[in-house]
């Protein structure tokens, strides 16, 4: 695979993009890379006395999932908070605290079979009352996550442990919602309470026993937990650890047993003896604008900024390659996937001199505009690199460095920058980039635009749950995308990572993003 190109690898050296760039170490390519796995298997020795300690780029800005407005929450839930459906990593649907799901006939209506006796970890009971209460509040008025409920109409209970969900249409991604924060189960005294926003009272193979607001989070087993499988340590500790440096290195010296690393760090990790895993996902980096803003109205300009960004270059020289570079918001293989644009970089090739000549037409010569980009080491680096780019087509960029929660809340929120650079941490499924950018009151569609087109086809996408049957709707869907882009500019879709000490076992890389760490096991070093 080709290294990043001269002026890009200069512009990293100089320290535009990158402090302290001595002399680079030897690096494998993402070709050679491929040997990683994505798993590691359970030992059979692992201590069931044992301690786990991870390292995360993201904390929660509360333990409510319906004031969560940031994906990388689905870590520091999981060990506290069971969904209705879990999502495994390669991303299938299965039972959990639903223990059956099935579909009409017109795939308006998901049944739903809830596991017998259990109790949230205050003692409260969970029955279809609490799933109701919980999905009516999720899909509610207020609530950050509502996007992924957007099908439910209504939640009938039939009986203590049956729910019908009765659907307006879009069958496959409620499952997927259902095995993410929208499935999300706390205990309704809990919230009643008021005091769920700063301690987590669910279902969960762990209790919460310290919890450091924006630090870290100490976890114990849950007694009796109904899956004892997902609790193969006795303790862990999550902590909070945004910068990548210092992550790689608390790895490395033993100061944690796991952590999430970007894919430039997976030969640093393995020389120090650590082991890597990696999968494509999901996920992908993107700008964004506000389109009720500046001249981001016009699909014009929306255009030019598509042809004024280097995908290449930045997936070479900031990821090694391993993130794909394409305009499509859908992983290659998904549903959501056309085929037939494929990455889509010869519709809008980079050209930074036809941009600015787009621009020029559009009576935009020169710009100032800000943007929010998240304090996380590798997407500060990110928006570096935009900045340098957009200067090319008379954008000046200034850049508000904020933790992922105030980067959200400046933009979507209080709509203070004009754009927002940051990755997609949504659910494993093309309709959450419908309900949570497009879609009229989306949480990032901050400019109020209508896109018929992209929802009509999308809602067609999202009425089956064969994959086969969706493909054709979302063809039209992104044929609509070339023909109006949308204040959303995928810019690469990311093979995440993260890297464990030798004694770790029983983990897995997501095809969401995340790491899947429900049943990790340490054996005695």
């Amino acid at each position: 695979m080709k290294r990043a190109p001269k002026i890009l690898a200069g512009l990293i050296c100089a320290g535009l993009v990158m402090s302290g760039c001595g002399a680079a170490p030897d690096r494998k390519t993402a070709a050679e890379t491929e040997n990683y796995g994505n798993a590691i298997k359970l030992a059979k020795d692992y201590d069931p006395n044992g301690h786990f300690e991870f390292a995360y780029t993201s904390y929660p800005a509360s333990w409510d999932p319906t004031k969560s407005i940031n994906g990388g929450d689905r870590t520091m839930y999981g060990p506290v908070y069971d969904r209705l459906l879990l999502e495994d990593a390669a991303g299938k649907i299965h039972p959990m605290l639903a223990e059956e799901f099935t579909a009409s006939a017109d795939n308006k209506t998901l049944t739903l079979k809830l596991r017998a006796g259990l109790k949230f970890s205050d003692g409260t009971p969970f029955d279809a009352q609490a799933v109701k209460f919980n999905l009516d509040r999720n899909r509610g008025e207020g609530s950050r996550i509502a996007g992924e409920l957007h099908q439910i109409e209504s939640v009938e209970v039939v009986d203590p442990s049956t729910v019908n969900l009765h659907l307006s249409g879009g069958i496959a991604p409620i499952t997927v919602g259902l095995a993410n924060f929208g499935g999300t189960m706390v205990s309704p005294a809990a919230v009643q309470a008021g005091t769920i926003d700063a301690k987590p009272v669910g279902i969960g193979p762990y209790l919460a026993t310290k919890v450091e607001a924006g630090s870290k989070v100490e976890y114990e087993k849950t007694p009796g937990y109904w899956d004892p499988d997902a609790q193969r340590v006795a303790t862990m500790t999550y902590q909070y650890m945004p910068d990548d440096q210092t992550r790689i290195s608390a790895l490395m010296s033993g100061t944690v047993d796991g952590a999430s690393v970007n894919p430039d760090e997976l030969d640093t990790a393995d020389g120090a003896g650590m082991v890597p895993i990696v999968r494509p996902a999901a996920p992908f980096i993107y700008f964004m604008v506000n389109t009720a803003k500046g001249p981001f109205a016009d699909p014009e300009v929306r255009k030019a900024l598509n042809m004024a960004i280097d995908r290449k270059a930045i997936s070479e020289g900031l990821y090694d390659g391993y993130c794909t570079p394409q305009i499509q918001p859908f992983p290659k293989g998904g549903p959501g996937y056309s085929e037939k644009l494929g990455d889509g970089l010869d519709v809008f090739p980079y050209d930074p001199k036809a941009a600015k000549k787009i621009m020029e037409k559009a009576g935009v010569t020169k710009l100032d505009v800000a943007t929010a980009a998240p304090t996380v080491t590798i997407y500060t680096k990110f928006a570096e690199i935009l900045q340098d780019q957009l200067a090319d087509i008379g954008i000046n960029l200034e850049i508000h460095s904020l933790p992922p929660n105030a980067q959200v809340q400046e933009f979507a929120i209080d709509k203070v920058t004009e754009t927002f650079t940051s990755i997609y941490t949504g659910m494993n499924d093309p309709d959450t980039v419908m309900s949570r950018y497009l879609n009229l009151g989306a949480l990032y569609n901050t400019g109020g635009t209508e896109y018929p087109e992209l929802e009509k086809y999308g809602a067609e996408g999202a009425a089956s749950l064969d994959p086969a049957k969706r493909k054709p709707a979302y063809e039209k869907f992104m044929d609509a995308w070339v023909e109006n882009p949308p204040h959303l500019i995928p810019v690469c879709t990311i093979h995440l990572a993260s890297a464990y000490a030798k004694n770790v076992s029983g983990v897995a890389q997501n095809a969401s993003g995340a790491p899947n760490l429900r049943g990790v096991a340490v054996t005695k070093k």
